[in-house]
């Protein structure tokens, strides 16, 4: 089991799970001792609610009363008779909270009240009157049965517990970080404030106005210690606020200075003498999460872990301030009961607690939440066993099985299915990623390596964020605790990467994401050492045709040029030698053209060919920045052969008299455009021609191009004849990334 090591080298006095169950032991006996306490004192068995002038209603007479029978469900009782007088209930409101008077005075004036109401039910007999102006004398229980507190009673306990619980659940396993000792003494505010208002919450009609004040003012210190904490937990998490030593020292000002003036009500405060002071602390705490906020703006750990924190702490105040504090300090019915608000605000710690299992919240990883199942496994037996035996009587052997099966198949199953909807699954299907993957690196550029592998990464893992380290990172490996994920790179010289959680931010990265990574990473290595090793033999075959084209055939040729008997011979033998060096470019994979060389060339080829016949071409050309567009020696032969067809083309099938090429770049395409007219005589089977090997030739030159060849013919007065090549300025630029 973990241990913790404090800093100065001794260690704690136990374990923290042992320690989780002391204190929840502890929590436990608190809570027995406030039902002890509320089991004692006078009763009736009366469970009442008020009518304004009229008094008080009977709602239900319990079966262990002392009235049982002499009262019944819709009695109303006005008074109680105190030493020949009438104390009136009149106006009486046994279930308000003392502190939703808006000030002193009405405080001071509903406690006296009820301290005569608690001191009438302490005399022996009791005298009720009744509407009727019956007189019913009674001799309260001086203790009364587990089943007759209130539900209100034991959720408030439910609440605080399972907030404290939270919250030393983080400082036992973090004990040395001080956003956790914060947390955890907010958790024990939550459960001392929660515990005193149970006490009131179980009176039956009164309490003494002595008590009364105690439990007040010990509930309102205690929510001072559970807001101060939370707000000081803002000023220093995820990260220390600037002049935080300043923001803290005036808290705790403001909190000592509120707690002074309420205790000695010094100073009536607008609005509400008690709910102001919570207004204030609501508005505090969103002015010091918009801080934070501005603070994490360069930081996706801090925000992505602030999500939680505001959404838990804002959003629980939230609703609290709008469904009970805002209505009563108005003077307005709330909209809900004190207990739903505490309910809300318990929200908070749950929040923190899934803050915790997905954004790993004061750095604690995903086995929190599996100490915490084997923790709560443990309890519920006991708590079973315990119940089992009281109940039904069965003694510890039998007690105990029931409960185990109880709990196996109840709680684990519940456990289990809560665990599955609110942890993000680590599993990964590299099924559907990992063939694409393969494919695309065997067949892609070298330059294309590195992203196929981000792209990779990104889809199997999803990451909050993955970026580049400056590190030489040589094997996949966990960094903070699982907050990120280092991998190598692929197709670059030294670096890594680096992942930020997993699943988009939803869960810690683990030993299994490690494999996984590593495994990938071999993978590619692999494959593209496979594929390096196939195109290096590819090049060496590539270099010894260019060779033996240089040195034989080109030796050959370079013979004939020589000895031509006349000049059409010797151009003919110029031709071949200029086709055969572009046939040498073509297999040197690493020689680089651009796309105004290409041009320019092509004009000069095109203008030769077009001086014997007198036409004219109309030549534009692209902008400057397009012009430099790069490409591998294929994909500048193919363009030229496309391009020195369509010529041919259009001097077979035109009108030798005016050409025009345009050159555009259009978005990611790139146009080629060459037209001229079509003669008077071929217009009827002007497409005669274009079914030949040539057409053949060039639509064969642009799929391998990845780009598009049209030709058709527009009607209308003038009848023209017209080829465009489109081309994916993304393939070209792709193929000049090493340039």
């Amino acid at each position: 089991m973990w241990s913790v090591v404090v800093t100065d080298g001794s260690r704690r006095f136990a374990a923290p799970l042992q320690r989780l169950l002391i204190y929840t032991l502890v929590l436990f006996l608190a809570i027995g001792l406030a039902t002890w306490i509320a089991l004692h004192g006078p009763w009736l068995g009366l469970q009442m609610s008020p009518l304004g002038e009229q008094g008080v209603k009977v709602d239900r007479v319990h079966e262990e009363s002392p009235l049982l029978g002499r009262l019944e469900e819709g009695d109303i009782l006005h008074g109680v008779l105190v030493n020949g007088s009438v104390l009136s209930l009149s106006e009486y409101d046994h279930l308000s909270q003392p502190h939703a008077m808006p000030t002193f005075q009405k405080y001071h004036d509903y406690l006296d009240r009820e301290d005569r109401v608690a001191s009438a039910l302490q005399t022996s007999p009791v005298t009720l009157l009744t509407d009727t102006n019956s007189r019913v004398q009674v001799e309260p229980l001086s203790a009364r049965p587990l089943d007759s507190l209130p539900v209100t009673f034991w959720l408030l306990h439910f609440y605080g517990a399972l907030a404290c619980l939270i919250g030393l659940s983080v400082w036992v396993f973090r004990p040395d970080l001080l956003a956790a000792r914060l947390l955890a003494l907010s958790g024990v505010g939550m459960f001392a404030a929660t515990w005193l208002h149970s006490l009131w919450e179980a009176r039956e009609l009164a309490l003494s106005a002595r008590v009364f004040d105690f439990l007040m003012r010990g509930n309102h210190m205690a929510l001072s210690v559970l807001l101060g904490a939370l707000m000081v937990l803002l000023v220093i998490y995820p990260q220390r606020l600037r002049y935080s030593g300043w923001i803290i020292g005036c808290l705790v000002a403001g909190i000592f200075l509120l707690q002074l003036n309420e205790n000695l009500q010094l100073l009536e405060l607008p609005l509400h003498s008690f709910y102001l002071p919570l207004l204030a602390y609501y508005l505090v705490g969103v002015t010091l999460a918009i801080l934070q906020w501005r603070g994490a703006s360069d930081s996706p750990e801090d925000r992505a872990a602030l999500r939680w924190v505001y959404l838990s702490i804002l959003l629980a105040m939230g609703m609290g301030t709008l469904v009970y504090i805002l209505p009563v300090a108005f003077d307005i019915p709330p909209l809900a009961g004190p207990s739903t608000m505490v309910g809300l605000a318990v929200t908070l710690y749950i929040g923190f607690a899934l803050g915790i299992l997905r954004y790993r919240l004061f750095q604690l990883e995903r086995w929190w939440f599996v100490a915490w199942a084997w923790f709560l496994g443990g309890l519920a037996v006991v708590l079973v066993d315990l119940a089992v035996v009281t109940a039904f009587g069965f003694n510890h052997a039998y007690g105990l099985g029931l409960s185990v099966l109880l709990v196996g198949w109840v709680y684990f199953p519940i456990r289990q299915w809560l665990w599955q909807h609110l942890a993000a699954s680590a599993e990964v299907s590299m099924e559907r990623h990992l063939p694409e993957f393969v494919e695309a690196l065997y067949i892609s550029p070298e330059e294309q390596v590195p992203v196929l592998w981000r792209q990779l990464l990104k889809q199997v893992f999803q990451p909050l964020a993955l970026e580049p380290v400056d590190n030489t990172i040589k094997d996949a490996r966990l960094a903070d605790n699982g907050v990120r994920l280092l991998v190598p790179v692929l197709g670059e010289e030294g670096g890594g990467l680096s992942l930020l959680y997993g699943q988009k931010g939803r869960r810690l990265l683990g030993r299994r994401d490690c494999k996984i990574a590593q495994a990938l990473s071999m993978t590619a290595m692999r494959i593209n050492a496979a594929r390096r090793a196939s195109e290096e033999g590819a090049r060496k075959e590539r270099q010894r045709i260019m060779r033996d084209l240089h040195d034989d055939v080109g030796g050959r040729l370079l013979t004939l040029i020589h000895t031509a008997p006349d000049n059409h011979y010797e151009g003919l033998a110029r031709t071949a030698m200029e086709a055969l060096r572009e046939s040498i470019h073509a297999l040197d994979d690493k020689r680089r053209f651009y796309l105004d060389d290409l041009l320019d060339g092509w004009q000069e080829d095109a203008r030769l060919r077009l001086l014997p016949t007198g036409a004219k071409m109309d030549w534009q050309s692209l902008p400057d920045d397009a012009q430099q567009i790069a490409m591998t020696p294929r994909y500048y032969i193919n363009l030229r052969r496309v391009l020195d067809e369509a010529l041919t083309n259009a001097l077979k099938h035109g009108a030798a008299c005016r050409f025009i090429f345009n050159a555009s770049l259009e978005k990611h395409q790139l146009r080629l455009q060459l037209s001229n007219t079509l003669p008077e005589t071929n217009r009827s089977h002007w497409h005669d021609g274009l079914h030949g090997r040539g057409l053949s030739n060039m639509q064969t030159r642009m799929q391998e191009l990845g780009g598009e060849l049209c030709l058709y013919c527009l009607t209308g007065k003038t009848r023209q004849f017209f080829l465009e090549i489109h081309l994916e300025t993304y393939l070209l630029k792709t193929t000049s990334a090493s340039q």
